[in-house]
């Protein structure tokens, strides 16, 4: 039989120095605590236990971050129990007591906390089981299923809870007996054993009051009823990577304004926690066998916003029509993948959609092309503001690195974005620089990490120069100041509607199942105080760091005057706004070219690899491509519309007819 072995280089060398210095302390102290109890010495036991205590659950908790599995280092809450009572009546001896019957009742008292330490750990993994529903959900109501509040946190916990510190009376008792008579040691004993039936006790109701969640199938019919009288026609489904919740967000506001019934499916428990409130249902089903047992029968309409491997487990049920929406109308390689021809049909937001398909080569059938709008830009086409600030605004939202190996559409901030904030931020006459990175910037390249750190730092410095002149330090500052002072109380508000504060995602799912007024409301009411706060909160002269879902894309268009952008769906966005803007040429290609090959730059200043143009685009007395933007707003996004929803419903309501014809 093959022995496996432990590289200690290969294991240390991922793990932070902090790690290692957190785990090198438990075994000093267990070995001082051994040391003391032969010698013997009372006080020295004492003192070693005590370094062991507080050294333990920080350690462990390093140590499951860093290192799996956990028996690689033999370090655990139950060894360090052992090893702490081993030394406990290792002492006793030593002291001679070994023959009383305090050391017998001791010896007992330490082996019923170990039976009941690992019948705690049994019972802690049944209610985990329980609680973890095969399927989570969002404004379902789910009475039905009786689900008791969760456990405390602390109860849960196995580093920081009861389950660690269990021992801690038996231990302290014979530190005391040392001194004191072996009497206290037993005295130690008892207590602990009745601290752990006690502990075990209160687990164990919560391990009854929850034990008919275990009954999986149950449950997921349960909750299967519950969704089917919604009697849901849509599904959109949503599968990726927590960084990639954005993609899904941008879709939530337009599917809750849908006449249509429409329920979100996702695959991964945490997106929950990532996901924007919504008036629809939403159902986490994490397990294939149990999206298809799932059964919706008015559903006929199945809409992906993202492709993912996951997306074959709905595509392969044939009651379905599918529609890739994608999550923005770019004129990247990605946005004609060739996978997109496994879909039913392709929306696009109008006929330059439909021209990339054709040029692309991808397979999708151009009868299978259907031009819908930007159903989510209406909020931008009735708002189209400019900025408050006296000076220009500039937005510079440059994309990720990206897999597409298009150099002509490659992420502006490795080779121009710190060039480019540098000439913004130098500018005279002044302007105000809008950083909006994209979220999954860095992921892939650790260049545009690097980039965008070096950004942070030039916009710091900047903004510390600012403040310091005159002209800016006379401007009343308290009212920013009282609206700096609310961010922090609406965050956490937005938070709370988000995620609940307490609880676990049954709990969580059950709770958010009865609320009288639809989330989606709550949410943007919130989000809409938030961002009056967040704008007003710094002076017009700040420079400005943005990201993730507040503010959002549209809030950023709205206080800007120009943007800087690369070949991205935020450049096809913007058009809605007709204000100017320019598309970063990494790749220095001939503008004709770039125009050609980029059809949403024919309206853009360029800004090529030495930031020729970026001048032009800042120094524009005129605006000579307005009237060029108006035209490519109508190819790149479709004809403007009173309802910008209005093409997506119709598109939505033929296939539906289309589909249940086909039954």
């Amino acid at each position: 039989m093959a022995v496996s072995t432990i590289n200690p280089r290969k294991l240390l060398g991922r793990v932070p120095v902090t790690t290692v210095a957190a785990v090198a302390g438990l075994p000093v102290a267990l070995l001082g605590l051994f040391v003391a109890a032969v010698v013997p010495s009372g006080w020295a036991f004492a003192v070693f236990a005590a370094a062991d205590y507080l050294a333990e659950p920080r350690a462990l908790r390093r140590i499951a971050r860093s290192m799996q599995p956990l028996g690689q280092v033999c370090l655990s809450v139950t060894a360090g129990s052992l090893l702490r009572g081993a030394a406990a009546l290792v002492l006793l001896a030593r002291l001679g007591d070994a023959q009383c019957g305090a050391f017998v009742l001791t010896a007992l008292g330490f082996l019923a906390l170990q039976a009941l330490r690992g019948g705690y750990a049994g019972l802690l993994l049944f209610v985990w089981w329980c609680r973890r529903l095969p399927v989570v959900t969002r404004n379902v109501d789910l009475s039905a299923l009786r689900i008791p509040d969760a456990p405390p946190r602390p109860l849960m916990d196995l580093h920081r809870g009861p389950l660690a510190l269990v021992d801690l009376p038996l231990v302290v008792g014979v530190a005391v007996a040392a001194a004191a008579g072996p009497k206290w040691a037993a005295i130690g004993a008892g207590t602990a054993v009745l601290a752990a039936l006690t502990t075990a006790g209160w687990l164990a109701l919560h391990a009854w009051r929850g034990r008919h969640l275990a009954a999986k199938g149950k449950l997921l019919h349960a909750v299967n009823e519950q969704v089917e009288a919604y009697r849901p026609e849509v599904v959109v489904y949503f599968s990726g990577a927590l960084e990639s919740a954005y993609q899904l967000n941008g879709w939530l506001p337009v599917l809750d304004r849908l006449r249509r019934r429409v329920v979100v499916v996702l695959r991964e428990r945490e997106m929950l926690t990532r996901l924007d409130p919504t008036s629809r249902p939403v159902v986490c089903l994490p397990l294939g066998k149990d999206l298809t047992a799932f059964r919706l029968p008015e559903a006929h309409v199945a809409l992906f916003v993202a492709n993912a491997a996951n997306n074959t487990h709905l595509l392969r049920l044939p009651e379905f029509r599918s529609v890739y929406l994608g999550h923005g109308d770019s004129d990247k390689p990605t946005s004609s993948n060739p996978f997109t021809k496994v879909y039913d049909e392709v929306w696009v937001a109008g006929p330059a959609g439909r021209a990339r398909y054709a040029r692309s080569g991808s397979g999708v059938a151009d009868a299978d092309v259907v031009e819908v709008g930007r159903p989510s830009l209406g909020r931008l086409n009735a708002a189209g503001g400019t900025s408050a600030s006296p000076i220009p605004t500039v937005l510079y939202a440059p994309t990720w690195e990206g897999f597409h190996g298009d150099p002509g559409a490659a992420t502006s901030l490795t080779g121009m974005g710190p060039r480019i904030v540098k000439a913004l931020l130098e500018r005279e006459p002044a302007v105000r620089l809008l950083y909006r990175p994209h979220p999954l910037t860095g992921t892939l390249d650790p260049r545009a990490r690097a980039a965008h750190t070096e950004i942070l730092a030039m916009i710091d410095e900047a903004n510390t120069a600012r403040d310091a002149r005159e002209e800016f330090r006379r401007e009343d500052t308290r009212e920013q100041a009282a609206q700096a002072a609310r961010l922090p109380e609406l965050a956490r508000r937005l938070d709370e509607l988000r995620r609940p504060a307490r609880g676990d995602e049954a709990q969580a799912a059950r709770d958010a199942g009865g609320s009288e007024e639809p989330p989606s409301a709550a949410w943007e009411s919130a989000l809409a105080e938030w961002n009056a706060a967040y704008w007003a909160a710094e002076g017009w002269w700040r420079h400005r760091v943005t990201g993730g879902s507040r503010p959002g894309l549209y809030d950023c268009f709205d206080h800007a005057d120009l943007l800087i952008a690369d070949v991205s769906g935020v450049v096809t966005d913007y058009l809605a706004t007709g204000k100017p803007y320019a598309v970063a040429n990494p790749a220095g290609l001939a503008p004709d070219t770039f125009r050609d090959r980029y059809p949403a730059a024919r309206a853009a200043h360029l800004i090529g690899p030495d930031l020729a143009g970026l001048d032009d685009l800042l120094d524009g007395k005129t605006d000579p491509l307005a009237k060029e933007r108006q035209r490519l707003r109508a190819y790149l996004l479709g004809p403007a519309t009173p309802d910008p929803l209005a093409p997506f419903e119709r598109a939505l309501d033929n296939l539906l007819v289309r589909a249940k014809r086909a039954l």
